[in-house]
């Protein structure tokens, strides 16, 4: 079982997708966190790269994502 982290615990992540003109938005939060630590930071960050991965997928049929990631951290 995957042990998250415990900056993690108790916040909320929320999907959403909404029509506009021709497009389909994805539209993402997590939020609730109990402070702004690095670490949220960090997250919000690494949520960005993974959504612009995932674009890139479904467009294009091309993927960056783990392990090919932007590694913006030691230990990522």
């Amino acid at each position: 079982m995957p042990r998250w982290p415990e900056e993690w615990i108790g916040t909320e992540l929320t999907f959403r997708l909404e029509a506009k003109d021709d497009q389909i938005l994805v539209l993402f939060t997590h939020a609730k966190w109990k402070e702004p630590v690095e670490f949220m930071h960090h997250c919000s960050t690494k949520w960005a790269i993974f959504l612009m991965s995932l674009k890139d997928w479904v467009e294009r049929c091309e993927s960056h994502a783990h392990p090919y990631d932007v590694k913006i951290h030691v230990g990522d």
